[in-house]
């Protein structure tokens, strides 16, 4: 996505491969990180500046095992960079990390929730010899 913006949760990388040693299957990080990515949409939206709401309909959540990303912008939306990060001739308009700093605690419990919920299923299917 070369003329949209992209919002991404960083350090999943290493929380996916300690929940791999721990016997988590990938696809439940994708649905759990579909599921944050959705908290920022849904703050996002509103915020988004309009002019013909485009932009705020381009806004969309990623499935990835790797992190939670929300992009916006894409297609006929080419401008999305332009409002969020500003030109020398217009001023920022933050909506996509602006939505995502102010949904954080959501987010963050959502994260929690779901992480809880993934070892809660690892330590119910082990033995409890540790192997």
């Amino acid at each position: 996505m070369a003329e949209g913006v992209r919002v991404e949760v960083k350090g999943l990388n290493k929380l996916t491969r300690a929940l791999r040693k721990a016997g988590v299957e990938v696809a439940d990080m994708k649905a759990a990180n579909q599921r944050v990515a959705g908290v920022v949409v849904r703050r996002a939206v509103p915020i988004t500046p309009t002019a013909t709401g485009a932009l705020a309909g381009s806004i969309r959540p990623a499935k990835r095992q790797s992190g939670a990303i929300v992009y916006a912008g894409g297609g006929r939306v080419r401008y999305a960079r332009f409002v969020e990060f500003g030109t020398r001739k217009m001023s920022a308009r933050p909506y996509l990390y602006r939505a995502a700093g102010e949904s954080q605690p959501e987010w963050l419990d959502v994260y929690a929730k779901e992480l809880q919920a993934l070892m809660d299923e690892v330590g119910a299917a082990s033995d409890g010899t540790g192997d």
